[in-house]
């Protein structure tokens, strides 16, 4: 296969689809249960989110690594639900920051709203998370949301930080996606385990498990970024590099001694024309860089996986165990 071929053919990512599972009906008839009281604007707003849709990744976790542990339960659901209002509420925030206009193919909050309210939107849905946890007593769990959220806000100052910084390492970039993106899988991961009351060599496993699968989705993501469709994104493409936020290919791009120099000029001059951008992907092609990173996906999936070994056969690990496949799919 060529060059080219092989770059259209990354061009079109694999959406992951989790229609069919029982538990994602539930979340999203508890999230819109949630959210029923809100009024007016906000009302409004919450509504748009909703209907945008997402992947629920972070309450099916919730889910099925508590139940691989035991029983459904109403404890793991409200932890699950507010798992995602968290997601959801850093989504608001995240474009806000980015200055994004569009989010999974529909204006964003801040697009529609403006900013002054989309931040009050975003903290609206962290309020409602917390009182989800804090009325049910969910404090081991809200342990969890709240060193996560952290963790976040410290890695989207890192990210701001460094923008257009030629010098960043990959070491700094694992800083910020683990901060950004993975800590909120490994949250989720562990706030099941607790919930189900498992051991803490167990607890410990599976946040290690939502870690790896974090890191694994970030870098796809960031793969995509550069490779894929804007309309199957749901955002546009090179968006990050846009921004100055890079990434882990365009890290290597410059680590790469033909390359350095050229990459490093037009991050410097910030000129991101359609045919710069084709150039670029091409070049992270032929440098093998786009396969490097895969390799780089496989062993945080691997690993992932690798966590698991403890847990008997059962459903929900055969869930959690596809996960980081399907995760690798959007690509491959």
């Amino acid at each position: 296969m060529s060059v080219i071929e092989k770059q259209k053919n990354i061009s079109r990512p694999i959406k992951l689809d989790f229609k069919g599972i029982p538990e994602l009906e539930l979340i999203e008839l508890q999230l819109i249960e949630v959210l029923s009281d809100s009024k007016g604007t906000v009302r409004d707003m919450c509504s748009h989110i909703l209907s945008a849709g997402g992947k629920r990744i972070r309450p099916l976790l919730v889910m099925h690594i508590g139940m691989a542990f035991g029983e459904n339960s109403d404890e793991l659901i409200n932890t699950a639900v507010a798992a995602e209002l968290i997601h959801m509420a850093s989504l608001v925030h995240d474009d806000i920051v980015d200055e994004s206009g569009i989010r999974r193919n529909k204006q964003s909050i801040n697009g529609k709203w403006g900013n002054n309210f989309a931040v009050l939107g975003g903290d609206y849905l962290f309020a409602k998370a917390f009182a989800i946890m804090s009325q049910n007593g969910l404090n081991n769990s809200m342990n969890f949301m709240v060193e996560a959220i952290q963790r976040m806000c410290y890695g989207e100052i890192l990210q701001a930080e460094d923008r257009y910084n030629t010098e960043c390492t990959t070491e700094k970039y694992y800083e910020k996606i683990t901060c950004k993106t993975a800590t909120l899988l490994e949250a989720c991961c562990g706030a099941g385990a607790v919930v189900a009351g498992a051991r803490e060599i167990e607890i410990k496993l599976a946040s290690e498990y939502g870690l790896n699968l974090g890191l694994a989705f970030q870098i796809t993501d960031d793969i995509l970024d550069l490779t894929g469709i804007a309309s199957v994104m749901g955002k546009p493409k090179c968006e990050d590099l846009k921004n100055g936020i890079l990434t882990l290919p365009i890290i290597k791009l410059l680590e790469n001694q033909d390359y350095h120099n050229w990459i490093e000029n037009i991050i410097e001059d910030r000129q991101f024309n359609d045919e710069i951008i084709d150039m670029v992907g091409l070049a992270l092609m032929q440098t093998g860089i786009i396969n490097e990173c895969y390799e780089t996906i496989r062993f945080h999936i691997e690993k992932a996986k690798n966590c698991l070994d403890f847990l008997p056969d059962s459903m929900c690990k055969d869930f959690l165990l596809s996960l980081p496949e399907m995760v690798y799919k959007r690509i491959n």
